[in-house]
């Protein structure tokens, strides 16, 4: 098809046709000229069927041979041509070699397989080699060009454009078309080289597994039964009734140790699997026949390397097990298991267009046995297996041998009353259990009707039979997406709130073949430039429309026609008939899955409060046993019986270990998880309540977070070309010129002559037109110009640079992109598909012209008139058709798009971003030369912004389409400034200065440029107006510019004339004060100095030096002028009071190779972090945690969620309930959410410590008061025991948690450590002072006139013990009072919760057993003395045991506020200095050294090493002889090992003050304590 025939065509039907991609129409400018289909991957025919290249495409056809056959994409038999500038075009000889490669397979690699073979490393390297091999001898990434080009498409091509083809880029087929410059021979190679997985096992009887979505490694261990272990363990069971049985469930370790033995992984009968925090299960190895290939099982995995001859083997018998709802399938030649999760078909990546067709029925019934089910199955647990599970718990275990033990001792009335308690647990935890797990699995449950395509045929069915492979159409009525899947065909907008906890909808493209070469299924999630493609499970779809081509091109439009033969459908005339997708994960190895795995199985954290608890338990259980013992041996001398001698001394354990300690310490987090609730604040991750109680430093995102979502847009800063400067600011974008100049058409000549302001100063004498292009800033040489860029308009780029979508009337995307298209006023249409009323109402032959191509997304001005087929519109029809669009990527910091206007013959190129990395993108002449003082002067007042350049470019469709981004985004021309407003949330300030006050330091973590978010930090009182800032400033060497089309060379580094070997210097970092560049900090140890005289420009500037020896002369020139012409600002130095401010690169460049004390100082002193990705956030968090911090990250969107992920508590400001990106997830969109997560941490952290405490206490009192009774065979009664336990006890510890967070942060944060010397202390004293109470009580209340000794009603009854006794009564009273007012001693109110009054129920529960227990002393009842067994005492001594309550309280509140915090530190003195003598006793006496003569560690002197780290570094004294070696510091800048307090310090030099000395356990409070930074920092 020509010219002519197009314009007869179109002129027939009458209309003239608004085309995306049909040849320009002559005497016709409405119209997108030279656009259309992407071609597909194959040869394609004539619709007649006949296979031969049209006569238009013949020309182009012959400049491309010769022509191979290869076995194509879509099959044998497929003509691919090669180009002149293929590489394999070079030598005659190379294309026949490729073909005898292709026809007759890899024969190098086909050797007869061993086992030695495969695991060797020459095996190994020889199959890479030749995998490179192939990939150096394979097809020209341009072979996909214009062999595939329909007739149209090439003879638009060839049409004359006079005017326009000597001054526009015609760029060469080169290396740019590619799909994402991947050819896709290069696609399988360089899938294949990047998998982990293809390792062989060294061990045949264990590996270890990494399982990449959750962070962690697993070893399996395979396991068989022992016969002999199963008769001993079985038979010992018996003999021990079942308590060995019940102690190897609690252990499984011991089960597996005496009933296991190892096996071979592939002939086990069981794995054993162990996580990396010591959790063990044993799970069973599952055989089933399969029948099907090797390669069907692991798909890539088997494709290359030393075991591709084995694809085809059949592999009759599959193992396989589960865990943690993962799949793991056994290997039988890596003789390993591999997780089915990373499984990826071979022919994603070996035949991409083929994926389009569908699975067969074979293929199904095979994948099904792999991957099973499409669903989110939780096993829910039978409510007898429940029961079981509760019951044989050890907690429930020890209820149960007390009840047992009570009933022996006759407590009947106590034992049913534990009983019916215990039994009401376990109802409730079963009740609980139940409604939790159906919650869950109804959250992860979700089915829904699916229309799939097998067999080559449309088939209805439902959402949990689709299996990874699958087509199925993506259809409105889905709501929410069943699985992981690519989009084929349409495009699609979600809203992907559940797994980023951001509600901005997300714009899908058809998938592109390099994305399976990028793709890691390993991973729940995707990069941005793979999840573009990617629809989500459990992600919500808000539209979706079929209006784009996938890269399959007609041949899928023809594979569809024939799918629907025999049905009454529209045949397919260019666009596909339904948007289409194909499965990528199924169930749990889906985003949804993960999820679910998350709740399921939280990750534990590194709180250790729950571990010391069960240590401290430990220690009751040793007090327990040596009561035990004791009280044996006073039951001995009292001659009482063996029964009563075992019954009491066992009971006394159940006194000391109480079995309500573990319920009891999660009270605190159950009252906050449901305060924040109330408040629209949910957690997946309940114990991370307790570590909000430690954050001591908190990092913000700032847009979105800091600052309000919406931004307003101030206005625009043309640049203005005449004087390389920038215009005014227009606040209205209404009012911008809509077009571009459209200067007259000129020869190329014109834009390269001299004095053009477009071409540059070249010599007169150089012709104008083609020369070659110099981008260097010199005026000597300025460059040349291709193209003009009065073809460009700013209103074109601000209209169409952008990815905002039309959703029911309502324009949806970014809202930067939002408001930056509403101020333009220009109106967005989308083309709605066949099902469009253009493509309706035109007749059939513009129709099918109209879908013979996917047709863009329009924009128009507003008044412009809408362009109709029928050619209604006139001269008034004005718009721009968006051709392609590059997402924003946050590595690039840019965004860009490819547009053409109506009727134009050439594209326009728009970019936006940073203005850092757009202008690094442009001709130095086209940026003004203000453009760094109008940068400064917004971003100084805080305002966001963005740069704008674009290009004009002349370019086919097709070739537009395969384009890399880089080439796109190459060789621009700037056009100005986009300026936002960004305010700040009314809320940020009022939180910034509660979390100041309350001294836990602030961090700003953000894209945004450096001086903006200075401005915004000022502005929200994260940076005081009175602190300096400092902002850090790379100054590189200059790099080799990169080599057409191949990678950038690095510059050969010579070293110096003189021979100098240096290392080998990149850059160096320069630190400036934001507003006084005399000011500066010294670049290792950021000490602040004062310059006398201002540094030369080219010592730090970057691009000066270009060689590592000019490098390093320039940083020996700065560090001169440091040494000369500055001094240390020493007021600064004093006051401490100025931060940093580092940039992306900055950070980067420090983490690689910044010395560790000034990486340190850097983390300590930065305030702000601009210009940061994804990936440095989640660093910056983790750098923060390696230096001792517990960090908080609050974020709002996508990119955060690494950050989110890898703090101790991440916070996502989302509308999801329950969000994968973070632990927390608020509602509310401002940061007092913040506030309220650690005030309710501090509460739960605190109530939980006094629980503990509170319960210990009480364990310590009850055995204190029974151990006194059993000097003369008494004891507590019945009821005595039920009133204790059941009704001061349990109310009292439940009403303890239930009192609020205190309404403000304190300064000082509670402890977290449950063995620090301040707890230990705390609880030590409580324990003397109550004891002594006891004691004192006990003594006294013999010496009262009426008291007599206890006496047994029958002397021969041995078997009882004496509860009726003064001694009995005397206690029991006591011991009331105390139980009551320690608990109230131990509910601690403020700083950390509100005041006690405010819990009404603690309070009128103490009330009232006060007032029980007083009546019980003064003046109680015959029948109450009856049921406790009280005795009549002497008035005096009731008055005597109440004025004992009163002090006992005084005491203990005295000594727990006052008295036990003033002796915490001389207790940890003590304790290290005892620590020391035991270790410096022990190294004497086994290293056989003297007192003199041990190893240890001394501080260097600073003043002779002054070349050391600012941190210190330690000498280490090697006993025996005089040479020393000096240890320097750990990686975070402090390494343990050198604390004086872990004994390693000489006793010789070093002072008892200096050993008995706290050191610094975190590495942050050295560094502060060194640097003069105030603590709270």
């Amino acid at each position: 098809m020509s010219d002519n025939n197009t314009a007869a065509d179109t002129k027939s039907s009458g209309t003239p046709s608004r085309e995306f991609g049909l040849a320009a129409e002559s005497g016709n400018g409405r119209q997108y000229a030279s656009i259309n289909t992407v071609p597909s991957l194959q040869q394609h025919t004539t619709p007649g069927g006949s296979g031969v290249i049209s006569a238009a495409t013949q020309p182009l056809a012959a400049l491309a041979t010769p022509i191979i056959r290869r076995a194509s994409l879509d099959g044998p038999g497929a003509s691919v041509p090669l180009t002149a500038n293929s590489p394999t075009s070079h030598a005659g000889s190379q294309p026949s070699s490729r073909v005898s490669e292709s026809e007759s397979g890899t024969a190098d690699a086909s050797v007869p397989f061993t086992y030695s073979g495969v695991f060797s490393a020459d095996s190994w390297n020889d199959s890479r080699g030749l995998a490179q091999q192939q990939m150096r001898l394979g097809v020209a990434k341009s072979a996909l060009a214009h062999s595939h080009m329909p007739g149209s498409l090439c003879a638009g091509d060839s049409s004359s454009d006079s005017e326009e083809s000597d001054s526009l880029d015609e760029d060469d087929e080169s290396d740019d078309e590619s799909y994402e410059g991947l050819a896709v021979d290069d696609i399988n190679e360089t899938y294949d080289q990047s998998l982990p997985e293809y390792v062989p096992n060294l061990d045949p009887f264990s590996q270890s597994i990494y399982l990449e979505e959750e962070g962690i490694s697993i070893n399996v261990r395979g396991m068989s039964y022992s016969a002999l272990g199963l008769w001993v363990y079985g038979l010992v069971g018996i003999l021990t009734l079942g308590i060995s049985t019940l102690l190897c469930r609690w252990v499984p370790r011991w089960k597996i140790w005496w009933t296991m033995q190892p096996a071979h992984l592939g002939s086990a009968e069981f794995v054993v699997v162990e996580d990396e925090f010591g959790g063990v299960s044993i799970e069973t190895i599952e055989r089933r026949f399969y029948g099907g290939t090797l390669e069907s099982i692991f798909g890539s995995l088997t494709r290359k390397g030393p075991l591709q001859e084995h694809n085809d083997d059949i592999v009759s018998n599959l193992a396989m097990f589960p865990h943690r709802y993962y799949r793991f399938v056994y290997h039988p030649y890596l003789e390993k298991f591999l997780p089915s999760a990373c499984w990826m078909d071979s022919k994603w990546t070996r035949t991409p267009a083929g994926m389009r067709s569908g699975l067969s029925h074979d293929v199904r019934s095979l994948r099904s046995t792999i991957f099973g089910h499409n669903s989110i199955d939780i096993e829910e647990k039978s409510t007898g297996r429940l029961l079981v599970d509760e019951v044989l718990n050890p907690f429930y275990m020890f209820q149960v041998g007390s009840v047992i033990l009570w009933c022996f001792d006759d407590y009947y009335y106590y034992a049913a009353c534990i009983l019916l308690i215990s039994v009401s647990g376990i109802v409730e935890t079963l009740v609980e259990t139940k409604r939790n797990t159906r919650k869950i699995k109804e959250m992860a449950h979700f089915s829904c009707p699916v229309r799939m395509l097998r067999d080559g045929a449309w088939h209805d069915g439902t959402a949990e039979e689709l299996l990874p492979g699958d087509v199925f159409e993506v259809v409105g009525s889905m709501h929410i997406l069943p699985c992981d899947a690519v989009l084929l065909e349409g495009d699609c907008i979600v809203n992907e709130s559940m797994l980023t906890g951001e509600s901005v909808p997300v714009a899908k493209v058809p998938v592109i073949p390099a994305v399976f070469g990028k793709m890691r299924l390993a991973s729940s999630t995707f990069g941005s430039d793979i999840a573009k493609h990617v629809l989500f499970s459990g992600t919500r779809l808000v539209r979706v429309k079929k209006n784009s081509l996938g890269f399959g091109g007609t041949r899928w439009l023809e594979l569809e026609r024939q799918t629907q033969k025999g049905q009454q459908q529209r045949p397919a005339v260019g666009m596909p008939s339904r948007a289409t997708a194909m499965v990528l994960r199924t169930g749990f190895n889906t985003t949804k899955g993960a999820l679910i795995r998350s709740i399921l199985f939280p990750r534990p954290n590194k709180f250790k409060f729950y571990e010391d608890s069960f240590r401290f338990i430990g220690v009751l259980a040793v007090i327990a046993a040596l009561g035990f013992l004791a009280s044996i041996g006073n039951f001995l001398r009292l001659g009482l019986n063996a029964h009563i001698i075992v019954v009491r001394a066992l009971d006394l354990i159940t006194v000391v270990v109480p079995p309500a300690l573990p319920a009891t310490m999660s009270i605190g987090v159950s009252f906050a998880l449901s305060r924040l609730r109330k408040r629209h604040i949910y957690c997946i991750s309940p114990t991370r309540i307790n570590v909000c109680g430690k954050i001591n430093v908190m990092c913000f995102d700032k847009t979105g977070t800091l600052t309000e979502e919406g931004l307003d847009v101030l206005g625009v800063r043309p640049t203005d070309s005449e004087s390389t400067r920038f215009g005014p600011l227009h606040e209205d974008l209404r009012q911008l010129p809509v077009g571009p100049a459209m200067a007259p058409s000129a020869p190329s000549s014109a834009f390269s002559s001299v004095g053009s302001v477009f071409g540059g100063g070249m010599h007169a004498g150089l012709g104008g037109g083609l020369a070659s292009l110099d981008r260097s800033s010199s005026m000597t040489s300025t460059p040349r110009r291709l193209a003009d860029p009065s073809k460009l308009s700013l209103v074109h780029a601000l209209a169409t640079c952008h990815a905002v979508k039309m959703v029911d009337g309502q324009l949806v995307g970014d809202p930067l992109d939002v408001k930056m298209f509403e101020a333009t006023g220009w109106v967005l249409e989308e083309q709605e598909g066949d099902d469009s009323p253009g493509a309706v109402a035109a007749g059939a032959a513009a129709a099918a012209r109209m879908a013979a191509m996917p047709v863009p997304a329009v924009v128009r001005p507003p008044n412009a008139e809408r362009f109709t087929l029928d050619g209604a519109g006139g001269a008034g029809v004005y718009e721009l058709g968006i051709i392609r669009t590059f997402d924003f990527s946050a590595a690039l910091r840019r965004q860009s798009v490819v547009a053409k206007r109506l009727g134009a013959r050439y594209n326009e190129v728009y970019v936006k971003g940073a203005p850092e990395a757009v202008r690094e993108l442009c001709y130095s002449d086209t940026v003004p030369r203000d453009f760094d003082r109008v940068l400064l002067e917004y971003t100084n007042h805080g305002y966001r912004v963005i740069a704008v350049a674009g290009k004009p470019l002349k370019m086919s469709w097709p070739k537009l389409q395969r384009m890399r981004r880089d080439g796109v985004e190459a060789d621009l021309f700037f056009l100005g400034f986009l300026v936002f407003e960004n305010k700040l949330k009314p809320t940020s300030a009022p939180v910034i200065q509660e979390l100041r006050a309350a001294h836990i330091r602030q961090i700003m973590c953000t894209g945004d440029n450096v001086l903006t978010a200075i401005s915004v930090g000022r502005e929200c009182t994260m940076i005081p107006e009175d602190m300096r800032v400092y902002v850090a400033r790379l100054v590189r060497r200059r790099e080799t510019a990169p080599q057409p089309g191949g990678p950038e060379a690095a510059p050969a580094d010579d070293g110096d004339a003189d021979g100098d070997d240096g290392p080998d210097v990149r850059a160096m970092v320069v630190w400036e004060d934001a507003d006084d560049e005399m000011r500066v900090l010294d670049p290792y140890t950021l000490e602040p100095r004062l310059a006398t005289a201002p540094v030369r420009e080219r010592v730090v500037t970057s691009d000066t030096a270009e060689t590592a020896s000019e490098m390093r002369r320039q940083q020996q020139q700065y560090f001169a002028w440091l040494h000369s012409c500055t001094h240390v600002d020493m007021e600064l130095v004093r006051s401490g009071n100025y931060c940093v401010a580092v940039s992306g690169e900055v950070f980067r460049f420090a983490m690689d190779s910044a010395a560790h004390v000034t990486l340190g100082r850097m983390l300590m002193r930065g305030a702000v972090y601009a210009r940061m990705s994804p990936d440095e956030k989640a660093e910056l968090v983790e750098r923060l945690q390696a230096i001792g911090y517990c960090a908080g990250f609050c974020g709002d969107g996508a990119n955060d969620c690494g950050a989110l992920r890898a703090a101790d508590v991440g916070l996502s400001l989302s509308e999801a309930e329950a969000s994968v990106a973070a632990p927390f997830t608020s509602h509310s969109t401002d940061i007092r959410c913040v506030l309220e997560v650690i005030r309710e941490g501090r509460a739960a952290l605190v109530t939980s410590f006094s629980c503990f405490k509170y319960m210990a206490l009480y364990s310590i009192i009850q055995f204190t008061s029974v151990s006194m009774l059993y000097e003369f065979g008494g004891g507590l009664g019945d009821f005595q025991f039920l009133y204790i336990d059941l009704f001061i006890i349990v109310p009292l510890a439940v009403f303890m948690g239930r009192t609020p967070a205190f309404g403000r942060i304190a300064p000082k944060r509670p402890t977290a450590n449950l063995m620090s010397k301040r707890v230990l202390t705390s609880l030590m004293g409580q324990i003397v002072i109550n004891s002594c109470v006891q004691a004192a009580v006990f003594r006294l209340v013999k010496q009262t006139p009426s008291y007599s000794p206890p006496e047994r009603p029958d002397p021969s009854d041995l078997d009882t013990l004496v509860i009726r006794s003064f001694e009995n009564t005397a206690l029991f009273l006591a011991s009331s009072f105390q139980y009551v007012l320690v608990a109230l001693v131990f509910s601690i109110g403020p700083p950390y919760r509100q005041s006690n009054l405010r819990n009404h129920g603690l309070v009128a529960t103490s009330l009232f057993l006060l007032v029980f227990t007083t009546w019980l002393v003064v003046r109680p009842s015959e029948w109450m003395a009856g049921v406790f067994e009280l005795v009549g005492l002497d008035a005096e001594f009731r008055r005597t045991l109440l004025w004992f309550a009163v002090v006992n309280f005084g005491l203990c509140a005295a000594g727990e506020r006052w008295v036990f915090p003033w002796m915490a530190p001389g207790v940890a003195k003590l304790g290290r200095i005892l620590r020391y003598l035991v270790h410096r006793h022990v190294v004497v006496r086994f290293a056989g050294g003297s007192s003199g003569g041990g190893g240890g560690y001394s501080r260097l002197d600073h003043a002779s090493a002054a070349d050391d780290d600012a941190t210190g570094k330690y000498r280490y004294h090697s006993g025996g002889g005089s040479s020393s070696a000096t240890v320097a510091l750990g990686e975070s800048g402090v390494d343990s090992m050198v604390d004086v307090e872990r004994g390693l310090a000489e006793a010789e030099g070093v002072s008892w003050a200096e050993i008995a000395r706290k050191s610094e356990s975190k590495p942050f409070k050295r560094i502060l304590r060194e640097m003069g930074i105030p603590a709270w920092y």
